[in-house]
């Protein structure tokens, strides 16, 4: 059997027409338009780039359609297969309400009326057991709610005993702990009021020890650049050198050797004093290394006898503390075991006072839930009696309109099987504009049904208008390449003040999602 679903997007391409046509507004203009769009869109992919802003908004072009409403199924045609025999309404038909649509299948029509006889015998079994439950469930709540109330009578009577007898064991122990911690508490604070290490001046010690590694630096520094010098004069004698063999060589006059022969002359003469400052800067780097060697050797000196000071004091301190030991486990066990004592008391006491002060709110909520049970049965049922009388209204199998007005479609042929969520007929609908648009494949997750949009439509004087994104194809139109894979769009608009016609051009505007800025 054929479904409808394989030829929908004919029969909306249809629905335009019709309403157009029946409306009279020319059918031509809206044709010409959808193709026109349609073909824009396959040959030039790349102008759905060219209209996105930078805030992560897009605009996509198409054509205003007045809408269609919708005659939905009364009951459930996913129960059993329903099969279409014979259509006696198309697209551009006048109806009056009441008139013949279609005609379903003898076999189909029994099949459908042996479930409702089955569901309706299910349900009015499960809403006798629904009726039982609360009946047995109502007796259960209300004994449940005389034992919390007598429990929270007699759970503070016993609390607070508890509670003060905790307390009185942990204030024993922790006494006893408290006599010897006092002894320890002289050393402690010499060694918490730094006073070893003030004797030992370890901050003096530590700062001749920063100055000598400053001198040091400066002597070294001063001795790089005494070694930069002294190796540039040597170059500049090894010149002079080169140069007076090389003039010799040539046959230069002896007005020009003698001239080069005394440049060589103050170069090594200045070789040679800065061969001095190199000593110099050398032997004051040496002793500079020596202070600092000394430095450090006081300072480790220093920091020693601080840790030997601090280290006797501490092995005082333990030494006190081994007796101080039995003492302190005992009462860190009493205050452990009386937290988690206190805690248990107090949830006992808390859950009975709660389960008391809340018994009767228990007891209707648990009421409550199987009053609902049985309200949902009896729901079920009358909705199924509901849908069985809809279907048992159908004379001889056959739909018929439930309006007066002009179809605009019929989803289904002789030969299909009526589909879950698909409409028995599409009327014209002038109070509502429709506009479909192709979305590209990368832009079509950011819109979503129900979202709001931007809508500018050719000769509207008001400006731009707010739309609805009322669906989004499940797949792709048929087109070009992969990179030009489209998604149609409807945006409905509301048009009962009837400023809006069909046949316009329009551009829909949508949010979109605005990319991070990265740095």
């Amino acid at each position: 059997m054929r479904k409808p679903g394989k030829r929908m997007m004919s029969v909306i391409a249809g629905i335009a027409a019709v309403c157009v046509m029946t409306g009279g507004i020319g059918y031509q203009a809206i044709a010409s338009g959808a193709q026109t769009n349609s073909t824009e869109q396959n040959e030039k992919g790349q102008d759905t780039d060219q209209q996105e802003s930078s805030d992560g908004s897009f605009s996509e072009d198409g054509t205003t359609q007045i809408g269609t409403t919708s005659q939905m199924p009364e009951f459930t045609v996913n129960a059993v297969t329903m099969a279409v025999e014979e259509i006696y309404a198309t697209s551009g038909d006048t109806v009056s309400k009441g008139d013949a649509l279609f005609k379903l299948t003898d076999e189909s029509m029994e099949s459908a009326k042996a479930y409702y006889e089955d569901a309706i015998h299910d349900a009015e079994n499960t809403l006798k057991t629904a009726k039982a439950d609360l009946a047995s469930g109502q007796l259960s709540a209300e004994s449940a709610k005389q034992d919390s109330d007598l429990t929270a009578q007699t759970a503070e009577e016993n609390y607070q005993a508890q509670i003060d007898a905790l307390d009185a064991a942990v204030e024993e122990k922790k006494e006893a702990y408290d006599e010897v911690v006092e002894q320890i508490s002289e050393y402690q604070t010499k060694i918490d009021n730094n006073d070893y290490y003030v004797e030992c001046a370890i901050d003096e010690k530590k700062a001749a020890v920063d100055a000598a590694e400053t001198a040091l630096a400066q002597a070294q520094d001063t001795l790089t650049q005494a070694q930069e010098s002294d190796n540039s004069t040597s170059q500049a004698v090894s010149a002079d050198l080169s140069n007076i063999r090389e003039q010799i060589g040539a046959g230069a006059d002896s007005d020009t050797l003698l001239s080069i022969v005394q440049q060589a002359v103050d170069d090594y003469t200045a070789r040679e004093q800065q061969s001095d400052i190199l000593t110099a800067a050398q032997q004051a780097a040496d002793a500079a290394q020596s202070k600092l060697e000394q430095a450090q050797k006081e300072f480790d000196s220093a920091v020693e006898t601080y840790n030997k000071n601090v280290e006797e004091t501490n092995t005082k301190i333990t030494e006190l503390t081994e007796s101080l030991d039995n003492l302190k486990s005992d009462y860190e066990q009493a205050a452990r075991d009386a937290k988690t004592q206190k805690a248990e008391l107090k949830n006992e006491y808390d859950t009975a006072v709660v389960e008391g002060k809340y018994a009767g709110s228990t007891y209707e909520a648990t009421v409550s839930e199987l009053e609902s049970a049985v309200e949902s049965a009896q729901n079920t049922l009358d909705t199924l009696k509901e849908e069985q009388t809809a279907l048992i209204a159908l004379e001889n199998g056959v739909v018929t309109a439930d309006e007066d007005g002009t179809i605009a479609a019929v989803p289904y042929e002789a030969g299909d099987t009526l589909q879950p969520g698909t409409a028995f007929a599409l009327y014209c609908d002038t109070q509502t504009i429709m506009i479909s648009v192709e979305v590209s494949q990368e832009k079509v997750a950011q819109v979503h049904v129900g979202e709001e949009v931007s809508v500018m439509i050719s000769g509207n004087r008001e400006g731009a208008v707010t739309g609805t994104v009322s669906s989004i194809a499940s797949s792709a139109t048929t087109g070009g390449s992969v990179s030009n894979v489209t998604y149609a769009v409807i945006i409905s608009i509301d048009n009962s003040d009837g400023r809006l016609g069909s046949g316009s051009s329009a551009t829909v505007t949508f949010q979109g999602e605005q990319e991070e800025k990265t740095e």
